[in-house]
Formats: structure tokens, C-alpha cells, sequence
């Protein structure tokens, strides 16, 4: 009788050992795993990032595509033309009077 005891209780911790490493095993791919919370974290963090890159993009797009419809034959600009020349090249034209302010940071 007594070995029925020993036998069963020997049983039983083994039953439970094997039920607290399976409860193991999947709490640590709850938080450690593939899809798990903390990549979850981490994800959502590199969409923000992204998403705030994308829109710099765009803008940034929009702007330069906005430049381009300027400079076309058809909508063509002899303000920006003259603006873009004296930007890149110094021209100026001779009825034209160039005054440069540098700004100074004391």
C-alpha cells in the first residue's frame, strides 16, 4: 500500500514538472519569441519611423516635381529662370542691384 503512494506521488511531481515546463515554453514565446510582445513593440517603433521618412519623402517630391512644372516650356517662368541663374551661375542683369546681408551669430 504504501508503494502505491510513493508510486503515484512520484507521478503526480512528474505530471506537474512537465506541466510547469510546458507553461515555460510558451510564456517565454509570449515574450520573447517571433511574434511576440516585445517585437511587437519594437515593430510598431520602425513603422513611426518609417512613416515619418515616407512623409519627408513626399514632401520632399512634391517639392522637386513642383520645380520641374516651372522650369517646362509651357510654364515657363522668366522670374524663376532669372532667380535659379543668379542662385546657381551669379548672373545678374544689368538693371539689377545685388545687395548681400550675412548673418552673423554672436
Amino acid at each position: 500500500m504504501n508503494n502505491y503512494f510513493i508510486r503515484n506521488n512520484i507521478v503526480f511531481n512528474f505530471i506537474t514538472i512537465i506541466c510547469f515546463f510546458i507553461f515555460l515554453f510558451f510564456i517565454s514565446h509570449i515574450f520573447f519569441g517571433d511574434r511576440s510582445i516585445w517585437k511587437i513593440f519594437s515593430l510598431n517603433s520602425q513603422i513611426s519611423e518609417t512613416t515619418r521618412e515616407l512623409n519627408k519623402l513626399t514632401y520632399n517630391k512634391e517639392k522637386i516635381m513642383s520645380e520641374i512644372n516651372l522650369l517646362r516650356d509651357s510654364n515657363l517662368d522668366s522670374d524663376y529662370i532669372s532667380e535659379i541663374s543668379h542662385k546657381l551661375l551669379g548672373l545678374i542683369q544689368s538693371d539689377q542691384i545685388v545687395i548681400d546681408i550675412k548673418n552673423r551669430l554672436n
